[in-house]
């Protein structure tokens, strides 16, 4: 037993992999978390994962509820990513309802429990509430940032009516829902059949939903109405709502917050336990970590990603471009220019993971006011832009063509003199191959940007030794990475919504496409997003020992400052 405001670790916490039937015989493939025999509470929580997520995404919240006495069958769905059975482009609403129903079915009978409460994120809300609706067996229902309306959800995100075109006889066979290919048609006629398709449907189901029910929403959710929340939940017989101020649908990129909703939940689950059965425990870091990394690694050789990170990356820069105009990203780069100061003669300036050359253009700008100004130039000044792939070089040099001739055209005038060259390097080549190494000398560099690449590397703390090694005394480099539990979405959302070019919605689209992708790797451990504290971590492992932390590009990136 615990005090009020203690929490205490546990570490006896073990995950069984279970496996079982689902709708039409399809495989159901997920994880059992349970501590204790003698200390469960007779309650088994059904936790369904988000639309494009598996039961990995569910490990932290899993973990906290068997920490508590609860038993926690996380699963993933069928006609979905993961390790359940069937094809993604088969994917319906009612096929996750099927799903529930059957894991529902499996706890039933193997573990008679006192309740079965079933849990759903984002759009398996949508089919949580239908469950609720047809299963008296489900004893409560709590859902975290639940989507009510996927006609909504879907204008939302993409400022485009699906539906509509569809309706209007529009002819899809596969359609790009944030990275991921359904048959559009299918998903579209399976809504109208089974009445999912709005929020009339979602009103009809909460009339038969007569079990206590608790819907957590985000404040700034973009994609989910919170007036249509608490009309579905009224209509629920013991519904209500709880909202969590300041943060948007992605309710992970605020851990304090997350971890508010995550106390709401758990209260909510154990209301009317015995006194006994209340405890405040926390799963312990290291058992956490554990399971984290296993299922990790099952996750990478499940999906088994064939693209080549060049290819990848090669293809991402050319949509990544749509978004140069935005205000956040103009934001992102004054404030990565400012972090490296003022442009000084004789400076080096290194560009590493240049891209589609963004932070050049900052580099040149600069120039030409400074002439503008001062009627002169610093002097001797020489940016060189390093990339994985040849055609973020290629972009670069495209991007940076024209003001590089107004540029040197000033600069003639002014008498000074600016040098601009590119280089392509694998950066996950540095510390592995022994000529791998930036083309600079030791203590030759005076500035370095380097952004939004170390999410992306194997290993990144190798890329900042070098920058360590080639960066002069004093010198100053700026590192960038998207924060954890960052909302992507948001970003390319206010991208389409702010431009009216008839292009817009289909680029967007495609970026979204994109970042889909890059989630799913996250996900697996390909890439890994870092907060502050990694950040530091991973630049003074590297040597630097001044250390300052920002946040921009929409408040969805963490920047870090470090002197040599």
């Amino acid at each position: 037993m615990s005090t009020a405001n203690e929490a205490y670790e546990v570490s006896d916490i073990t995950s069984r992999l279970v496996t079982f039937s689902g709708p039409n015989g399809r495989r159901i493939v997920g994880y059992l978390d349970e501590g204790v025999e003698a200390l469960w509470n007779e309650r088994v929580v059904v936790l369904a994962p988000r639309y494009g997520e598996t039961k990995k995404n569910n490990l932290k919240l899993s973990y906290l509820f068997a920490a508590n006495g609860f038993k926690v069958l996380r699963f993933d769905q069928t006609n979905h990513i993961g390790e359940s059975d069937g094809s993604m482009d088969q994917y319906t609403l009612i096929n996750v309802t099927n799903d529930i129903q059957s894991v529902v079915d499996h706890v039933d009978r193997f573990f008679e429990p006192t309740e079965i409460i079933l849990m759903t994120l984002s759009l398996s809300a949508r089919c949580g509430l239908r469950a609720c609706a047809l299963d008296p067996r489900i004893s409560r229902h709590v859902s975290l940032v639940g989507m009510v309306n996927m006609d909504r959800t879907l204008k939302a995100i993409y400022n485009r009516d699906f539906f509509g075109e569809l309706a209007a006889g529009a002819q899809w066979s596969l359609v790009d829902i944030l990275g991921f290919e359904i048959d559009g048609a299918r998903f579209y006629q399976s809504l109208l059949e089974t009445n999912m398709l709005n929020l009339e449907g979602a009103l009809a189901d909460a009339d038969q939903v007569t079990i206590p029910a608790l819907h957590i929403c985000a404040e700034n959710d973009r994609w989910v109405d919170q007036a249509e929340v608490e009309a579905v939940m009224l209509r629920c017989k013991f519904g209500r709502v709880e909202v969590v101020k300041n943060v948007g649908h992605e309710i992970n990129e605020n851990p304090e917050a997350l971890n508010l909703a995550f106390g709401s939940m758990l209260a909510f689950c154990r209301s009317g336990l015995d006194e006994k059965h209340i405890t405040n425990c926390v799963p312990s870091k290291a058992t956490l970590l554990a399971q984290n990394k296993l299922e990790r690694t099952q996750l990478k050789a499940v999906l088994q990603f064939t693209q080549k990170e060049p290819e990848f990356w090669g293809e991402y820069l050319g949509k990544f471009g749509i978004i140069e105009s935005a205000a956040y990203y103009s934001e992102y780069f004054q404030t990565v220019s400012s972090l490296l100061g003022a442009i000084e003669s004789y400076d080096v300036i290194v560009d590493a993971g240049c891209g589609n050359g963004f932070y050049g253009v900052c580099v040149l700008r600069a120039l030409l006011q400074s002439i503008q100004a001062q009627h002169s130039v610093p002097n001797s000044v020489h940016y060189c832009g390093i990339d994985l792939t040849s055609e973020g070089l290629l972009r670069s040099y495209s991007r940076h063509a024209q003001e590089l001739i107004s540029l040197q055209r000033e600069a003639m005038q002014a008498q000074g003199t600016v040098g601009f060259s590119y280089r392509k390097i694998d950066f996950d080549t540095i510390g592995k191959v022994e000529a791998a190494t930036l083309p600079f000398a030791d203590a030759s560099v005076h500035k370095i940007c380097s952004s939004l690449v170390l999410s992306y590397l194997q290993e990144p703390e190798h890329l900042m030794r070098e920058c360590y090694r080639v960066l002069q005394a004093d010198g100053v480099a700026v590192f960038s990475t998207m924060k954890p539990g960052c909302d992507m979405t948001v970003l390319y959302h206010d991208y389409v919504t702010q431009d009216t070019k008839v292009h817009a919605e289909k680029d967007a689209a495609d970026l979204l496409s994109a970042a889909g992708r890059i989630k799913l790797k996250k996900d697996a451990g390909v890439y890994a997003f870092f907060d502050f504290e990694e950040l530091e971590y991973l630049a003074r492992k590297a040597g630097f020992s001044k250390v300052n932390c920002v946040r921009s590009f929409g408040g969805q990136a963490n920047v870090i400052r470090v002197v040599k």
